[in-house]
Parts: C-alpha cells; sequence; structure tokens
C-alpha cells in the first residue's frame, strides 16, 4: 500500500504548528483514509455507568439517537438488566472483535406502537473534527445484528442511512429515500443466538458525515414474521423486533472484491447442494454413564448452514441441562462438515471450516444458558473424521449429512 505524506504549515503571530497526515493512495488517483469508522461501542463517557434503558448517549464518540424512543447499551458487568450476555431483552455474547459492550434497538412494531422505533447515528470523526465521504469513492459497510429473545416479530428492512446532518425527529419513522443501504436480499434476521452480517457496496455523494443504524420504511413495506422466544429464555417477550448490533464499520475499498459480502445467518445459497437433513434421537438407558449420555446427544445441520434443526436443539438443551446440574463438568465441542463444503471452504468464504462455525454457535447457545466459557473449548474437525451412525448401505448423500454435526464429550 503505498501512502503520501501532507505536511501542512499553519502560523500564528506566536507559533507555527505543522501537521503530518498519512493517506491511502486510491486507484483512482484520489487520497482519502481507508477505514472510515470502526464502531463497537466500547468507550464511555468518563465517570458513567449503563444504569438505564436508553442510556446509547453516553458514548464517548458523538454518537446518538435522534427518536424519543432511544436506542440501548449493555455492557458485561453492567447487571442483569443491562448485562452482557444476559440482559432485560434476551442474552447474547459478544462477537469475537466485539469487545464487552453492544447496542440495541427496536426496528419493528405493530399497530399503534409502530411509530416507537429507535435507531442509532454515529458520526465519522477525525480528531475533534467530522469527515465527509468523498464523492463517486465506492465504500465497503458492515454491521452485525443479533435478534433478542424478547422479541413476538423479527423483521427485514434493516439497514443504515448515510447523511450530511444527523437526523432529527423526537419521534416516529425515519424515512430514508435515497442514500441507504441494506444486506443482501435484504432478508429477515431471525437467529436468536449468533450475529447476522449486514453488509453493502455505497458509492458515495460526497457529503455523507453520518451513519444511523435502523429500519427506515414504514409497516406496510416491511416484511415480518411471528418468532417464538427458545425455551430456555425466561425474558418477558414483547410486541417488537428488538435486534443487538455490534461492529459498524466503513471502508474505503478500491475494487468491490475487497467487500465480501456474505449473508452469514443462512451462510450460503444453497439450493445447488443437497437439502437432506440427518436426525436421530439420543438412545439413553440406565446403565450409560453421564459422559456416555452425552456423546449419545449429536446436533446435525442441513448444507452450509449453522442454524439448528429441532433435533439439534433438543440435543443442545440436553447438555447444557447437565453441565447446569454439574458445575465441576467441562465440555468439548467438537464441529464437523462434509466433504464437499470443506471443499467449497477453500474458494467460497461462506463455506469456510463449516466445522468451527457449528462448534462457536453451539458454544453461543451454551453461554447464553449460563455456562462459563472457561468450562467449553471448541475444535473443528473439519471433514476428516467420519460419522460413526454412516454404515455401508448408506447412499452417498445421507454419508455426507450424518457427517454434518456437532459433538459433545466431556473433557
Amino acid at each position: 500500500m503505498k501512502f503520501n505524506l501532507t505536511i501542512l504549515t499553519t502560523c500564528t503571530l506566536a507559533l507555527c504548528f505543522t501537521t503530518i497526515t498519512a493517506q491511502k493512495k486510491g486507484k483512482r488517483g484520489k487520497s482519502a483514509s481507508s477505514e472510515i469508522l470502526n464502531m463497537t461501542f466500547e468507550k464511555l463517557q468518563e465517570d458513567e455507568s449503563i444504569t438505564e434503558l436508553g442510556a446509547i448517549s453516553i458514548l464517548d464518540n458523538g454518537v446518538s439517537s435522534p427518536t424519543e424512543n432511544a436506542a440501548d447499551l449493555f455492557q458485561k458487568g453492567a447487571g442483569k438488566e443491562f448485562g452482557v450476555p444476559n440482559n432485560v431483552f434476551g442474552s447474547e455474547m459478544t462477537s469475537e472483535t466485539g469487545g464487552s459492550v453492544y447496542a440495541g434497538f427496536v426496528a419493528y412494531r405493530p399497530g399503534r406502537e409502530s411509530s416507537l422505533r429507535s435507531y442509532i447515528t454515529i458520526p465519522f470523526l477525525r480528531g475533534k473534527g467530522n469527515v465527509s465521504l468523498s464523492k463517486g469513492l465506492k465504500y465497503c459497510i458492515q454491521f452485525d445484528v443479533s435478534l433478542a429473545e424478547s422479541s413476538k416479530f423479527a423483521c427485514n428492512n434493516i439497514g443504515a442511512y448515510l447523511t450530511k446532518e444527523a437526523p432529527t425527529t423526537p419521534s416516529g419513522i425515519i424515512n430514508a429515500s435515497e442514500n441507504l443501504i441494506r444486506g443482501k436480499h435484504n432478508r429477515i434476521h431471525q437467529g436468536f443466538f449468533g450475529w447476522d452480517k449486514i453488509c453493502q457496496i455505497y458509492t458515495a455523494k460526497g457529503d455523507e458525515k453520518f451513519i444511523t443504524i435502523g429500519n427506515f420504511d414504514a409497516n406496510s413495506a416491511t416484511k415480518f414474521l411471528t418468532v417464538k422466544k427458545p425455551k430456555t429464555s425466561d425474558v418477558e417477550a414483547l410486541k417488537h423486533a428488538y435486534y443487538y448490533v455490534d461492529n459498524v464499520t466503513v471502508k474505503l475499498i478500491d475494487s468491490e472484491e475487497e467487500c465480501q459480502c456474505i449473508a452469514t445467518n443462512q451462510m450460503a445459497n444453497t439450493e445447488e447442494y443437497s437439502t437432506l437433513v440427518y436426525a436421530k434421537a439420543a438412545n439413553i438407558d440406565e446403565n450409560m454413564s453421564l459422559e456416555e449420555q452425552i456423546a449419545a446427544h449429536v446436533a446435525y445441520f442441513g448444507f452450509g448452514k449453522k442454524d439448528f434443526t429441532a433435533g439439534s436443539k433438543e440435543a443442545l438443551k440436553f447438555v447444557a441441562g447437565q453441565l447446569k446440574a454439574n458445575p465441576q463438568l467441562t465440555v468439548l465441542i467438537s464441529g464437523h462438515a462434509d466433504a464437499q463444503e470443506e471443499q467449497l471452504g477453500a474458494s467460497k468464504e461462506e463455506f469456510k471450516d463449516m466445522g468451527m462455525v457449528r462448534a462457536k454457535y453451539a458454544e453461543r447457545y451454551f453461554m447464553a444458558q449460563g455456562i462459563d466459557p472457561s468450562r467449553i473449548t471448541v475444535k473443528s474437525m473439519g471433514a476428516e473424521q467420519s460419522s460413526k451412525e454412516i454404515a455401508d448401505v448408506d447412499e452417498d448423500e445421507l454419508k455426507a449429512a450424518k457427517n454434518r454435526r456437532v459433538e459433545f464429550t466431556l473433557d
């Protein structure tokens, strides 16, 4: 990467100041900082702590919420209402790069409360001043969302709105007819565990100084689903679609290949591959040891998927219950893929290391149930170890389905 050094000298009657800045030289011949924004919601104002909902404004970097129904913050150690992973709206770990804090906002409410949404506005800052995106240049915009268990609904239209001025409206829905990006296919984000990445490429108009996260469409233009919270969750189900959000990034790119927009909840467009999902109830008898009972509970997955099936959830629920009942136990989670997933993973990011993706997803489930992460070890086995369930008479498609699994072993 090539950099230009710009030397600026400013003199007054008494003093001269010299500023040296390093800038990325783009292919278009224009200079701009590559990373415009990397927001993980970590930096609170001095002496501030999260003690109430709607606390987004206590961040020390100009973050605000434009509506009367302000967005929320959650932090590790902030207590059962505002904590991480567990809080008043559900349970979610921070992502691997998300630090100890994430935010939350209301994306959808039905009926008379439809206008009671919340949004998160973040300025583009360099030093103490705002900076603008550069006209005609392309930017990769990404952020992670996770549906909170208090949600009776899940919705689409989750997006980012880029503006010259910070939006201001005391209540209601912010309408954005332009300068708006949404994720690929504008999916309904309905995953309770783990994070969905929303990602899109944006071509700047040249005066954008703020990015706002939320739903900018009326209810009539928003697709939604009614969802049921997990049986393991004890939070109150509310008439809203509430999303945690973290890792908001805006980065200048020279080519679209630098911005890998992957729909991570469903992982990939898998219609052309196998649709077979293997399922088998654990066969338990009274003579089995606890270690053998846990090993008998295996979670199986669809091709290219990390989502839990009904059978997978039962396996996870059993193992989590045993870990809760026996606090001295530690568990090894082994994630497996089939051979075709492994082969595709070498060239397609959305299939990369499906064994680890599945193992980490199971780990997040256990941590959401209150299992201390120090008691959990995760390991990716890839496709190197075939399932013991495979029989010689099995068709190749069934063998592959049996290999797409997560296994549990007392460590």
